[in-house]
């Protein structure tokens, strides 16, 4: 437990079973076992290449196989519905660049980065903008950054799209050296792209439910119970509100003798009705 290291399986998954099937652990195919000690980053494709030459063949061939139903011999095509992974290995896996200003794959350049001064991240305002264009909650301007909602959901890029954007980008795969071609936001051209169909799938990469029901769970209830260190509402938030503009009625401001600086309560946290800045 006291080393680092990191070891990447891949399984592949047969979706031609039962759905109480196919989840099962019996039916996982290790294809693929990644040495570490670290992350293969954006080398990943050069492990993948021996499995991506074998899905092109089940493709294209196709393979003898037996049918134990018909107890007959036949001709077994198979394809790639798509992959299962977090974001780390999300960012591997397309050439997207999933940090920064543009880290969301599916909204793209269609994004209004912006930089938290206080809590040092960037975020992104506006999700509103995934509601029905008719919902109430667009032209609630006070609920969100201050300004009414009109446009429409980013669109996410089709593989033909994408393929169109790689045109002429040039892989450059080893931990020394930098991707070449592209425009800053990928930093590869997918290998999967190999493969005939890719192109044409609108889900190609999936977030696997585990790490978002995590993620998600963690936050929401470190916000709600106020935990320390956990809490993605702190003081330097509300600094960045000030900063921002929006909120008042949740702006720091400092005690009666000027000593401390103090936190309004939110309605959403069940914490001290009130809280004393860190700093």
């Amino acid at each position: 437990m006291s080393l680092s290291h990191s070891t990447w399986p891949v399984v592949l998954i047969n979706y031609n079973l039962p759905p109480w099937l196919s989840m099962k652990p019996e039916y996982f195919m290790l294809s693929l076992l990644i040495p570490g000690p670290k992350s293969p980053g954006n080398d990943i494709d050069i492990y993948m290449q021996p499995l991506i030459d074998e899905l092109k063949e089940l493709w294209e061939s196709g393979a003898e196989t037996y049918d134990a139903f018909h107890k007959q011999t036949i001709r077994m095509h198979a394809a790639l519905m798509g992959t299962i992974n977090d974001f780390p290995a999300y960012s591997m896996l397309s050439g997207w660049h999933t940090k920064g200003h543009y880290a969301c794959p599916c909204c793209n350049h269609d994004v209004t980065p912006l930089y938290l001064k206080h809590s040092k991240k960037n975020y992104y305002t506006n999700t509103h903008r995934f509601l029905d264009i008719n919902h109430p909650w667009r032209q609630d301007a006070k609920s969100f950054d201050g300004k009414i909602e009109d446009r429409c959901a980013p669109q996410p890029l089709s593989g033909k799209e994408v393929l169109q954007e790689l045109e002429h980008f040039v892989n450059d795969f080893g931990k020394t050296k930098k991707p070449g071609g592209g425009d800053g936001h990928w930093k590869k051209r997918s290998k999967l792209f190999e493969l005939p169909y890719w192109a044409d799938f609108a889900c190609r990469h999936n977030l696997d439910v585990m790490h978002t029901e995590k993620n998600v769970f963690d936050n929401v209830i470190g916000i709600l119970l106020d935990i320390p260190g956990k809490t993605k509402d702190h003081h330097k938030a509300r600094l960045d509100l000030m900063e921002m503009g929006i909120k008042p009625h949740l702006h720091p401001y400092l005690s009666d003798d000027g000593q401390q600086l103090l936190i309004p309560p939110a309605s959403f946290t069940m914490g001290n009705a009130e809280k004393r800045s860190f700093s």
